[in-house]
């Protein structure tokens, strides 16, 4: 079976948070207060962080004008107003639907 780096990528986000949020629930480990740290807080924000590079890598290398106008606009809305995510995604993109059109179009 051959897969695609996307579908690598998926599948070991997918593996990760599986074993993060949904093994816990059904199997009981005793664990110190530590390691239940790691397991609670350190490791769902690594996948999360892990999953966002892979996007912006990604769209980047697909259409590197309209990603980085769409991650400026969002880090610029994020820290400098009090939007919110949604509204905040929203902007993001459609700079990069408006800058990936002019520059296709």
């Amino acid at each position: 079976m051959n897969f695609s780096s996307h579908a690598l990528a998926i599948l070991a986000l997918l593996a990760t948070s599986m074993t993060v949020r949904v093994l816990p629930v059904f199997v009981r480990v005793r664990l110190g207060t530590t390691a239940r740290g790691l397991l609670e807080r350190v490791l769902p924000m690594a996948v999360f962080l892990n999953f966002a590079v892979y996007i912006a890598w990604t769209e980047i290398h697909a259409a590197p004008a309209a990603a980085v106008a769409a991650i400026a606009i969002a880090a610029i809305v994020t820290f400098s107003t009090r939007a919110g995510l949604v509204l905040t995604t929203c902007a993001a993109t459609l700079v990069y639907v408006l800058v990936r059109m002019s520059l296709h179009g």
